[in-house]
């Protein structure tokens, strides 16, 4: 059954008349018929099983059949705080991580990213919030991740976390303290990961992540790519956590 996202305020006890970008992908791509059954999200932990009445291309409408709460978020809360990279990296950062369940994507500047004005970040935010909504609706979930605006690494050290948030930094240089060891005793419900960029983060702002609270730890001996490192890190988490 196909999944839409749509704004909690278009929810009526009668005929749901459907965004135009919506309805032009039912129409157009998914050629679908008057009388099938599509999935409608509130992205409030909703979601709707409806029936098409109305197919055009202008506008569809549907009407809901039954409502049920949404079963498919993880209880561990999971920021990812990820230097900005190259296009690509990125959203396959965005697309899979929303997929795994993670609930906050913060993108941030570091001393070696390729971005250093949050101004860039900002005009990529339309193309990259409509991947992380079309990766929730394809893995079912039933909230849409948030998608911070960009901020400094400083600046992002900063933002309040949650009272029983545990806050780690992959850092290849550690060699002691491994993501594992400090997830079998975590119970709260909230985590921060910060990612660094391809070249690294430096030791100055290791320090001063440290210096806000965050543990350094190691995925293992191997060297993995930014990309890969962000991904097998909520994977971990999540599998870990739950």
């Amino acid at each position: 059954m196909h999944r839409f996202f749509i704004p909690a305020e278009l929810f009526h006890p009668t005929d749901i008349i459907l965004p135009k970008d919506i309805s032009q992908q039912i129409c157009r791509v998914l050629r679908l018929k008057p009388g099938t059954e599509i999935m409608l999200l509130d992205d409030q932990g909703f979601e709707y099983t409806s029936r098409l009445s109305e197919v055009s291309e202008s506008h569809c409408t549907a009407s809901v059949i039954t409502k049920q709460a949404s079963s498919n978020e993880a209880d561990t809360k999971i920021t990812l705080l990820i230097a900005l990279t190259q296009r690509e990296k990125f959203e396959l950062i965005l697309q899979k991580c929303t997929e795994l369940g993670v609930t906050t994507f913060l993108p941030i500047i570091t001393t070696r990213t390729l971005i250093q004005k949050t101004s860039d970040a900002d005009d990529k935010t339309p193309r990259w919030k409509k991947i992380i909504t079309e990766a929730a609706e394809q893995s079912h979930r039933g909230r849409i991740p948030t998608l911070s605006p960009a901020l400094k690494y400083a600046d992002a050290l900063k933002k309040p976390k949650a009272d029983d948030s545990l806050k780690l930094i992959l850092w290849e240089e550690e060699a002691n303290h491994s993501i594992k060891q400090h997830l079998r005793d975590f119970k709260g419900k909230h985590i921060s990961l910060i990612i660094g960029p391809e070249g690294g983060l430096s030791e100055e702002e290791v320090e001063l992540a440290k210096a806000s609270g965050y543990i350094p730890v190691s995925l293992g001996k191997r060297i993995l790519r930014m990309e890969t490192a962000a991904i097998y890190a909520a994977g971990v988490v999540l599998y870990e956590l739950g």
